[in-house]
């Protein structure tokens, strides 16, 4: 049974004030060109806390894994003092990459190419033939050539690094995020399935689409029938932000009968966990079943239903944490983003998608593939997903993801004027002026 933690996430209703962030426009130009990538990637990218995998991943002494962030290339290590590290992925002999694996387990780091050595605290192992460098005749700087590290925190699971040694403390980054996110207990999930897929989009083409629910009616039509995505609240949190989309129910938007839609009895089913032939209620009133039945095990299951607000236990919470790290969550499942930029490409972008679950103790980790698609071959999600994947959830990620290529093309028109965004886009207001913040030097992370 879980008890109640220090903290408790704030509901959202009833609904603060929209704040007002002005109306100036979002210019096409930071989509696509290369000079303001690489001001991103010099002012954010290097500065800010990044997403890096789940610490579950390399359990034992030696155990490493590597992540890739635009232009750079990254290992992490268990070291034997149980503590991970983090460093770039550089032999500091001639620039090879030094580990080529996605994942394994060592005792020391050789580069293949001509064998120099790292301790798996980064410190110099052993150069190979020092006498062959007169640069070496006064002895080998083994300070000068360990391997350069990068800041590392864990949170959630996860591992989080950051390219700035003077960086603050993940903690004071994240800030409101930690305690808000506090009782859905995400050190207990577990990665169930991991996709990767290449998008012909700036990476901020991918955040902007979920950050904010105007786009609902037009481009996801069918979720009218089970959930109220129109207008959905949304809060910022410093830098980071959050919006509220209640399932369940109807959108004033759609049909407004009272029997269940055929859409709404399948996620009654398949995600709700309760039977549509039995449901006596009306379509809009599910939600409320939802949390009813929710409250009444809340002192007999694994689940943090105790520790949950009401709207926690039937809605999903969303959650943007700046850059680039975005949350769809239930108290049981997530569906959990990372968009990373391209290398070189302003015009592409990586989208790692994690499905996450917090499965009853002593559940065996399931077994999954983390496959990867490159732009223009990857399916719909269903199938992306081999059917682990609610149906439901994932039409509506697949309708977004068509969406980014299409915009990507239209925002190099010279037709284009920049961006005019309403107030239930606020999110994406709110994330180009935290963007433009850091550009600017006004914020640091």
């Amino acid at each position: 049974m879980s008890t109640v933690p220090r903290y408790r996430t704030p509901p959202f209703l009833p609904r603060k004030p929209t704040p007002d962030l002005g109306t100036q426009r979002i210019s096409g130009e930071r989509y696509y060109s290369p000079e303001f990538m690489q001001r991103e990637w010099t002012h954010v990218w290097t500065k800010v806390w990044n997403l890096g995998p789940r610490a579950h991943d390399i359990p034992e002494p030696g155990d490493f894994i590597t992540h890739e962030l635009g232009k750079e290339s990254f290992v992490f290590v268990r070291g034997d003092d149980n503590v991970i590290r983090g460093f770039f992925n550089v032999c500091q002999h001639r620039g090879n990459q030094l580990c080529q694996a996605p994942l394994g387990s060592v005792s020391h780091f050789q580069c293949p190419y001509h064998g120099w050595q790292w301790n798996i605290d980064g410190s110099l192992r052993q150069v190979a033939d020092p006498q062959f460098f007169r640069q070496f005749d006064r002895g080998v700087p083994r300070d000068e050539l360990a391997l350069p590290p990068v800041k590392v925190a864990l949170w959630g699971g996860w591992i989080w690094f950051n390219m700035d040694l003077a960086a603050r403390s993940l903690e004071d980054y994240l800030g409101a995020i930690i305690p808000h996110l506090a009782p859905y207990e995400f050190e207990h999930w577990t990665l169930v399935d991991y996709r990767t897929f290449e998008f012909e989009s700036n990476w901020k083409h991918a955040v902007d689409a979920f950050n904010e629910s105007y786009h609902f009616l037009a481009l996801h039509p069918q979720t009218a029938g089970w959930a109220e995505g129109y207008d959905a609240a949304n809060e910022l949190l410093g830098i980071h932000n959050r919006m509220h989309q209640m399932v369940g129910t109807v959108s004033v938007k759609g049909p407004l009968g009272d029997a269940p839609s055929p859409e709404l009895k399948v996620m009654m089913k398949d995600w709700l966990q309760i039977d549509p032939e039995t449901y006596t209620g009306t379509a809009k009133d599910v939600y409320l079943e939802v949390r009813r039945r929710k409250r009444a095990v809340q002192d007999d299951t694994y689940l943090p239903y105790r520790q949950m607000n009401d709207e926690q236990l039937s809605d999903l919470y969303h959650y943007t944490i700046f850059p680039n790290f975005i949350l769809n969550i239930q108290p049981e499942f997530g569906f959990l983003f990372r968009v990373r930029p391209h290398a070189k490409d302003p015009e592409r972008c990586y989208y790692d998608h994690f499905l996450m679950q917090y499965l009853p103790p002593g559940t065996p980790q399931p077994t999954y593939e983390h496959r990867c698609f490159a732009a223009g071959e990857a399916p719909d999600f269903f199938v992306a997903f081999e059917n682990k994947l609610d149906r439901s959830a994932a039409d509506v990620q697949t309708q977004d993801a068509s969406n980014l290529e299409p915009i990507q093309r239209g925002c190099k028109s010279d037709s284009f004027k920049g961006a005019i965004l309403g107030e239930q886009e606020i999110g994406v207001r709110h994330f180009h002026q935290v963007l433009d913040g850091f550009l600017s030097g006004a914020r640091t992370a």
